[in-house]
């Protein structure tokens, strides 16, 4: 009995030895070492932006919140005619591009768009050559660039971006003027352009619309600039 009990702990003992010891197919399968010299980075191409391409975002986007979107305009809740102009997708899913095109001309029917005045004409071009080229939301590497918070100044840093972004609402007539230095510092003085342009509750406006904000580097660039004492550099 003593030598059979013997016998079956010396076969758990060897029985778990080897399985301890036993190498599967996946452990025998070396790392591959590339002892070629080659170097093996993968590099993705990158796609500059071609300057005979419209790029929706870099080109169309900025003209739309500069001079159609606003309060009572082509924006949520309740955009004008049904037609929301606050991104690509809801364009796209809201209008025809070319009722568009022929509204900001003057020959679309309805009222003429914006309101306030005709856009520049090469701003009407540059949205006519991005309808001839299919109305496509394109991109490029090229559209996403560094953000310079190093030289920040107003003549080449502040008013660009209120020229692009605010300008087609806030020109020389209202309440609120933003096409010159002297409009700009009063609205910064008293708190409303950094209010409305964050979005932050209690805001009468929002700024470009309750939808849209500018860029986290536009806002860091104003953020520096008015830290400085908002000069007239």
């Amino acid at each position: 009995m003593k030598k059979i009990s013997f016998l079956f702990l010396w076969a758990i003992v060897a029985f778990f030895t080897i399985q301890s010891c036993r190498h599967y197919p996946i452990d025998l399968i070396p790392t591959p070492n590339d002892t070629s010299g080659h170097d093996t980075t993968v590099i993705i191409p990158k796609r500059p932006c071609s300057p005979d391409t419209v790029y929706y975002a870099k080109d169309i986007q900025p003209l739309f919140n500069a001079y159609c979107v606003g309060t009572g305009c082509h924006n949520p809740p309740s955009p004008r005619e049904g037609l929301n102009l606050t991104s690509y997708a809801t364009t796209k899913s809201s209008s025809k591009f070319s009722k568009i095109y022929g509204s900001i001309i003057g020959t679309g029917g309805g009222d003429p768009m914006p309101p306030a005045g005709r856009m520049p004409a090469d701003k009407i071009a540059l949205i006519k050559k991005w309808i001839n080229q299919g109305s496509k939301n394109l991109w490029c590497d090229d559209m996403v660039g560094p953000c310079d918070t190093v030289a920040v100044t107003y003549s080449k840093t502040i008013a660009p971006i209120f020229t692009t972004n605010c300008n087609g609402c806030h020109g020389t007539s209202g309440g609120v003027t933003l096409t010159n230095y002297t409009g700009v510092k009063t609205v910064i003085t008293d708190g409303r352009l950094w209010n409305a342009i964050n979005h932050l509750s209690g805001t009468i406006k929002a700024m470009p619309n309750s939808t849209t904000k500018l860029s986290a580097c536009n806002l860091r660039q104003i953020k520096i600039w008015i830290d400085a004492g908002s000069p007239q550099n």
